[in-house]
C-alpha cells in the first residue's frame, strides 16, 4: 500500500497542476514563484515526487503521473469546495483562499466525503 502523500508534496502536486493548465507546461522556476519557496527546495521537493512516481521532470517541464493528477485534482477540489463555502458564508476572497489551503489537507476523504454530501443534501436558503 502506498504511504500517504504528505501536505506539502500536496500543495507542489496542485501548483504543477495549476500551472499546466494556466500555461500547458510546469517549470520548477514557476513552481518556485507559485510556491514563493526557493528553486533548491523545489528541485529537491520534485525529486521525491519523482522516486513516489507523481512526477515526471523531462526536460525542464515537470509532468504530472497519472496518479500525481488524482492527488493534485483531488486536492484542487477540495480547495474549490472550502473556498466556496468561506465565501458563500462571507470571509473575505484573500483570508479564504488561505484557509481553504490549511483545510484542504486536515480531512479523511471519508470524512470529507460524508460533509460534502451533507451540506449538498440542505435545502437552499
Amino acid at each position: 500500500m502506498r504511504q500517504p502523500v504528505h501536505e506539502s508534496a500536496e500543495n507542489y502536486l496542485k501548483a504543477v497542476l495549476a500551472i499546466r493548465r494556466e500555461h500547458g507546461f510546469a517549470r520548477a522556476v514557476d513552481v518556485s514563484e507559485r510556491l514563493g519557496v526557493s528553486k533548491a527546495s523545489v528541485s529537491k521537493a520534485l525529486s521525491k515526487l519523482e522516486r513516489q512516481q507523481l512526477v515526471r521532470v523531462v526536460a525542464h517541464d515537470v509532468r504530472l503521473t497519472e496518479e500525481g493528477r488524482a492527488v493534485a485534482e483531488r486536492v484542487a477540489g477540495r480547495h474549490e469546495f472550502f473556498f466556496g463555502l468561506l465565501r458563500a458564508a462571507g470571509v473575505e476572497e484573500c483570508v479564504a483562499d488561505e484557509e481553504a489551503c490549511r483545510m484542504e489537507h486536515c480531512l479523511s476523504e471519508d470524512s470529507f466525503q460524508k460533509l460534502a454530501a451533507s451540506l449538498a443534501a440542505r435545502p437552499c436558503a
